[in-house]
């Protein structure tokens, strides 16, 4: 019983060491980690590298990428041409300039068959094929076809999409949820997301209503203008 509690208590401080957020660091133009105390964990040998993610971090090396743990040790060989963090479980890669995605154990989960690839986010990537975006969730199958111009990351169950030089809104099953009526959109954020009407710049909610009108560059100039009159006016008479 005794050797058990020393095996456990053993398994612990190894498990909290290395479980620890690491910190970057930078030295000689190199990238390594370290603990909050300054405990070196990787020496400063790579050429860039991530935060960590998942619990792995992206190395570069003579322009290849790879992945390492939280105790150094390279645990997906740095061989990618490209590569992103992990979220969800996998992170994009390119073998040439063909993307697909790994799992944590370097397993080839997505072949690498797009011409751009994105991210995980909300259980879902934005990927490009033959010019056009869609959308794959984590086993690869498509939930948004390659149909669109453009799309940014899903936020906040929505994702804004471009089509025929429109933008609008549509969901991570395909459906238009704000139809395509904007010269430009951004992603939503704490419930509103930004859009462009011709020369005029709202803040629209999930139901396409418009909340916030947004000043033009020219129009908070011409404001502090005024206000700077004011005041220069409001001296004068005081004097």
């Amino acid at each position: 019983m005794p050797q058990f509690k020393l095996l456990a208590a053993a398994l612990l401080l190894s498990s909290t060491l290395f479980s620890q957020n690491l910190i970057r660091f930078y030295e000689n133009g190199k990238v390594g980690y370290k603990t909050a105390d300054n405990t070196v964990i990787v020496a400063p040998s790579y050429d860039a590298g991530s935060d960590f993610f998942e619990g792995f971090a992206l190395v570069l090396q003579q322009n290849k990428r790879g992945f390492i743990d939280e105790t150094g040790k390279i645990v997906i060989p740095i061989r990618y041409d490209d590569a992103g963090v992990f979220k969800n479980g996998l992170a994009k890669v390119a073998v040439g300039n063909k993307y697909g995605y790994i799992n944590t154990k370097g397993e080839t989960v997505i072949e690498c068959q797009y011409s751009q690839a994105d991210d995980f986010s909300e259980g879902i990537a934005r990927v490009q094929l033959n010019g056009l975006w869609g959308c794959i969730d984590i086993t690869g199958k498509s939930v948004v076809p390659q149909t669109y111009d453009w799309l940014l990351p899903a936020s906040e169950g929505l994702i804004a999409a471009k089509k025929n030089g429109k933008w609008g809104y549509i969901n991570a099953s395909n459906t238009v949820v704000i139809p395509f009526e904007y010269d430009n959109a951004q992603s939503f954020t704490n419930g509103k997301a930004m859009v462009m009407e011709g020369h005029e710049r709202w803040f629209i909610n999930a139901k396409n209503k418009k909340i916030e009108h947004v000043k033009s560059h020219e129009e908070l100039e011409r404001e502090m203008e005024e206000k700077r009159e004011r005041r220069e006016k409001e001296e004068e008479h005081s004097k």
